[in-house]
């Protein structure tokens, strides 16, 4: 039998039950540096027990406590956070029906790829690219804004030995492996984009036959003058016509990376970069990410097909309802919100003062659960069933424990809740295993036995529409900060493997301590110079977002979001530094 690394991550590693990844494409027999520590991860900084205010309690007093903070609030008050640490249908998605049947508030899911998503389904109705299959095709790649060697490492392998273009706004490891890099001014990808396709045009290399409305598209590149477009890129012209040639003789496939959605103008970076190849005649020219082209019904999974949350709340926005009281209890499982959302301190603030219940579901000890009012044990994807799918390949796999289960899953907790709060609903109820053949169209028992199999996508038809295209487009005028992988952590996942380095800057002017600082605060850092990074420009690990005081450096962030997918944008412009 097999399992499937369930992280928030392209590959998604099929294991054999002596966890050994499977030798068969596109996974090839190896794993990345977080998939070979899984099992010694698995006993490190468990939740063991019931915790109640930091005791240990049983489980029935953990439920009451529980039951009586929500039956105190409306439902408007009543957050879930939940999110993609596991990318299982039964961890993230089903549990999630019993906070929509009591009309609790729910997040917008905004956080990482929300804003990618929307942009390309202006155009294509669809986000999904290029499939695995798909990537030896190509002899040449563009790489852009994705450190791809290290949060992408079986795309990596296949085409590292292919031409290589990256584009991103410092010299990445995947720049420096790459044949050729352009480096530009943070927040400015869409002018990029709008260039290279001005060039097509103006070199009559541009293939009209997708496009519903080319002259539109002609007339809309047109608007933008040569010097606008390398004062905002910080490129010469010769440069973007070198993108174009390559666009044109060498027919690349484009991967373009979640960390521009969550930039400057990174909506319309990602829809402009995605026209560029429908202009040359490629409809599956790029890769984003596919998980929307796989015909997996999301909505059904979470019992959205009979309830609806109360509202929306977007995950840019959290922090700032938390601390204005409009959010008093918080139940968060399969996520850290301390660690990955906008204004958290005001998370903590305000469980702090009272102002906040919250209760954590999780098999670790995170920064969340250390600060919760209420701590669950939750098993490990080692430990408990469950369907999970990938965001590039289209394998959907049976995930078989392969240790004993500690604690109790998402399932099981959803439905024990769901008796204590006097519930008796079918959605709750319903079989989760039914659920999941309804959700993909998949035997289930067809699944069980063979461990995994292969989904069909989905890709719509008709021609690709220009519209609509950016009415205006944002300067960045500053510091800048920008976040990116690194090759040992998931997020804020392998600190107890990897140790935890709180607070390093990486710039190319300072050394030593000192603060970032804006309109909404400031952190205590570790500044390390590093010529690859361009001046102002701050890169911090998206491992170790915690100040040298434990303050979350996402607390200087700010509520400003994307425009089509609402992602947080984190990637901010306004940053002052002050040296200690």
């Amino acid at each position: 039998m097999v399992h499937a690394c369930t992280r928030d991550c392209y590959d998604t590693c099929i294991f054999n039950d002596t966890h050994k990844p499977l030798d068969i494409f596109p996974f090839n027999g190896f794993t990345c540096s977080r998939g070979i520590a899984d099992l010694k991860r698995n006993s490190l900084n468990r939740i063991d027990n019931v915790y109640i205010e930091g005791k240990p309690n049983s489980i029935d007093k953990a439920l009451d406590l529980i039951v009586k903070e929500i039956r105190k609030r409306k439902k408007e008050e009543i957050l879930h956070v939940d999110y993609d640490g596991n990318q299982g249908l039964l961890t993230w998605y089903f549990p999630a029906r019993l906070w929509n049947v009591i009309g609790a508030a729910s997040t917008d899911y905004s956080i990482c790829s929300s804003e990618g998503h929307e942009a390309i389904k202006l155009h294509y109705r669809n986000s999904i690219g290029a499939l695995p299959e798909d990537f030896p095709k190509y002899d040449s790649f563009v790489i852009w804004g994705s450190e791809l060697v290290f949060s992408f490492i079986h795309g990596w392998n296949l085409i590292k030995d292919k031409y290589k273009v990256t584009i991103d706004v410092r010299i990445s490891e995947t720049a420096k492996r790459s044949n050729k890099y352009y480096i530009v001014k943070p927040g400015s990808d869409a002018y990029l984009a709008i260039g290279i396709m001005k060039k097509l045009f103006e070199r009559n290399w541009a293939d009209l036959s997708l496009l519903d409305d080319p002259e539109e598209l002609r007339e809309y590149v047109f608007s933008f003058k040569d010097e606008e477009i390398e004062e905002a890129t910080g490129l010469d012209s010769s440069k973007i016509n070198e993108l174009a040639e390559m666009y044109h003789y060498r027919r690349p496939l484009t991967i373009i990376g979640f960390a521009l959605g969550r930039s400057i103008n990174g909506g319309d970076a990602i829809s402009l970069i995605s026209l560029i190849h429908a202009l040359i005649g490629m409809k599956k020219g790029f890769f984003y990410a596919n998980s929307q082209g796989l015909g997996i019904d999301f909505r059904y999974l979470r019992g959205l097909h009979k309830y609806s949350p109360s509202r929306i709340v977007g995950m840019a926005e959290v922090g700032k309802e938390v601390e204005e009281g409009r959010i008093t209890f918080m139940f968060v499982w399969n996520s850290n919100p301390l660690h990955s959302l906008p204004m958290s301190d005001r998370i903590y603030e305000a469980v702090k003062e009272g102002r906040l219940f919250l209760v954590v579901h999780d098999p670790y000890w995170s920064e969340t659960t250390k600060i919760a009012n209420v701590v669950l044990p939750a098993p490990t994807y080692l430990e408990k069933e469950d369907v999970v799918y990938s965001y590039w390949h289209n394998y959907l796999v049976y995930n078989k424990p392969i240790l004993p289960k500690r604690g109790f899953t998402e399932v099981e907790l959803m439905r024990v809740l769901a008796v204590k709060l006097e519930i008796d609903d079918d959605v709750i109820s319903e079989d989760e295993w039914l659920a999941i053949g309804k959700a993909t169209g998949v035997n289930v028992t067809e699944l069980k036995t063979k461990g995994f199999v292969k989904l069909l996508p989905k890709y719509p038809e008709g021609k690709v529409r220009v519209k609509p295209l950016p009415d205006k487009l944002k300067k960045p005028n500053g510091n800048i900060i920008v976040f990116s992988s690194h090759p040992n952590y998931t997020n804020s996942q392998f600190k107890e493997i990897y140790g935890d380095k709180k607070g390093i800057v990486y710039n190319s002017e300072f050394e030593g301590i000192g603060y970032l600082s804006t309109n909404y605060g400031k952190v205590k850092v570790m500044f390390k110079r590093d010529a690859s990074i361009p001046r102002g420009v701050f890169f911090i690990h998206k491992s170790f977002l915690f100040d040298l005081e434990g303050k979350p450096i996402n607390s200087i962030i700010g509520f400003s979001k994307g425009k089509y997918g609402n992602t947080p944008i984190i990637n901010i412009d306004y940053v002052e530094t002050i040296k200690a």
